[in-house]
């Protein structure tokens, strides 16, 4: 099959949406398809590189440049929408001149996964998979405060949301247009039908490469101080002062100690909010650390915390789970939809003195009764151990057959 993907964002041993991008690229190489992928030029010199590395005759690597005035946009904030937007045109007209020589069977939009974004590539009439997508997502204005100055950045985040989804053309006209929009959480499922959506499904973006999982699963005994994890960087939107007020409230004969992973635009605060719930002795900050000692602390550790207050479908919660922990997070977007109910504790999303005295009973819950931790850290662990990329590249494999096999009979009834 001759597949063509979109993945504006796309580098190999990146995570986030750069790594999505890879790996749907390489893992769907693998399986045979022979697939051309349209990418930016960001990271152009590490995949020529892993690219030669592998020797894949089978995998085509399309740079779609734009011109200087539009790269420079990416200096300032608002700027990427420029840049994507421009770069969608440029990839549709570098698309449309491949198609005609080689007829590509399908087209997969992988990156960006954000559905408000949109691609221009309806525009050359194949079928169509659109996603994983999130994007329907947004933060709960009763916990703005935990935002501190950078909420106001929330509020222009869902208005150019609202903005693209009324003018933006390519947003309608693909759900329209795909075969199957796929999304990563019920927010963004409910954005897809409302925008025409024919064929909407729930289907995870967050998968892993067999070689991240530990040998066997991690056994972890009772020991005097539960070992807390949160990782990620320190965005306002991450919610780390949300899961550092809650663990202010813990009882007091819970010896417990956070280990912080990660750095970010929230940086300065961290020491205020050790002060200002009373964590004194009682938080371990890292700051960004190599992978290898994430892994580390997915295996030391007792429990994972993560309360992220706008989140598509964070990579974290699969990490976490590939090590049998427990989750700790909000019954809210991603963790919502990706952490099964009986690997961890959600907490409902109310007000923050409610949602906070919610997280610090799970913690406190947790510690008395190590059963249930090693209880639900094997449900994380058997489940993520079914979100591989070869099992999701599997699994969209077969839509892919679906959809090209409809388009045929279509063609010939």
């Amino acid at each position: 099959m001759k597949l063509l993907l979109s993945a504006y964002a796309c580098e190999p041993n990146r995570g986030t949406e750069l790594g999505n991008g890879w790996n749907w690229a390489l893992n769907t190489a693998k399986m045979g398809h022979e697939v051309w992928c349209l990418t930016t030029i960001e990271g152009k010199e590490n995949i020529v590189a892993e690219v030669e590395r592998l020797a894949l005759p089978n995998l085509h690597i399309i740079f779609v440049e734009v011109p200087g005035w539009v790269q420079k946009t990416f200096e300032y904030h608002l700027g990427f929408y420029i840049h994507y937007m421009y770069w969608q045109e440029k990839a549709y007209k570098v698309a449309q001149e491949l198609d005609r020589n080689i007829h590509f069977d399908l087209v997969h939009h992988v990156t960006i996964g954000s559905l408000q974004l949109g691609t221009a590539l309806w525009r050359l009439n194949k079928p169509l998979i659109f996603g994983p997508a999130g994007g329907g997502q947004e933060a709960p204005k009763a916990f703005k405060k935990y935002f501190y100055s950078w909420w106001k950045m929330e509020v222009v985040r869902t208005w150019i949301s609202k903005l693209l989804l009324t003018f933006n053309p390519n947003v309608r006209k693909a759900m329209r247009h795909a075969s199957l929009v796929l999304t990563t959480n019920q927010d963004t499922y409910q954005m897809a039908k409302a925008n025409g959506a024919k064929n909407a499904q729930m289907f995870l973006d967050t998968s892993l490469p067999e070689t991240f999982y530990p040998p066997a699963y991690p056994v972890r005994k009772q020991a005097e101080e539960l070992k807390i994890v949160w990782v990620g960087r320190l965005f306002a939107r991450k919610g780390l002062p949300l899961v550092m007020e809650a663990l202010g409230q813990v009882r007091p004969d819970v010896p417990f100690k956070l280990i912080i992973l990660g750095d970010g635009q929230m940086h300065d605060y961290v020491p205020q909010w050790v002060e200002q719930y009373n964590l004194q002795g009682k938080v371990d900050w890292k700051g960004q650390v190599a992978w290898e000692e994430v892994k580390r602390a997915y295996t030391e550790s007792d429990i994972f915390m993560f309360c992220s207050l706008r989140d598509s479908s964070a990579a974290q919660f699969l990490e976490a789970m590939a090590f049998g922990l427990p989750v700790i997070t909000l019954d809210l977007h991603g963790g919502k939809n990706l952490v099964p109910d009986d690997a961890g504790i959600k907490v409902p999303v109310t007000t923050p003195e409610q949602t906070t005295k919610a997280l610090a009973l799970a913690v406190e819950q947790l510690y008395d009764n190590l059963s249930l931790r090693e209880q639900m850290g094997q449900h994380g662990y058997n489940f993520a151990k079914t979100q591989t990329w070869t099992l999701k590249t599997e699994h969209i494999a077969r839509f892919y057959s679906k959809f090209t096999q409809l388009e045929i009979a279509e063609i010939h009834p």
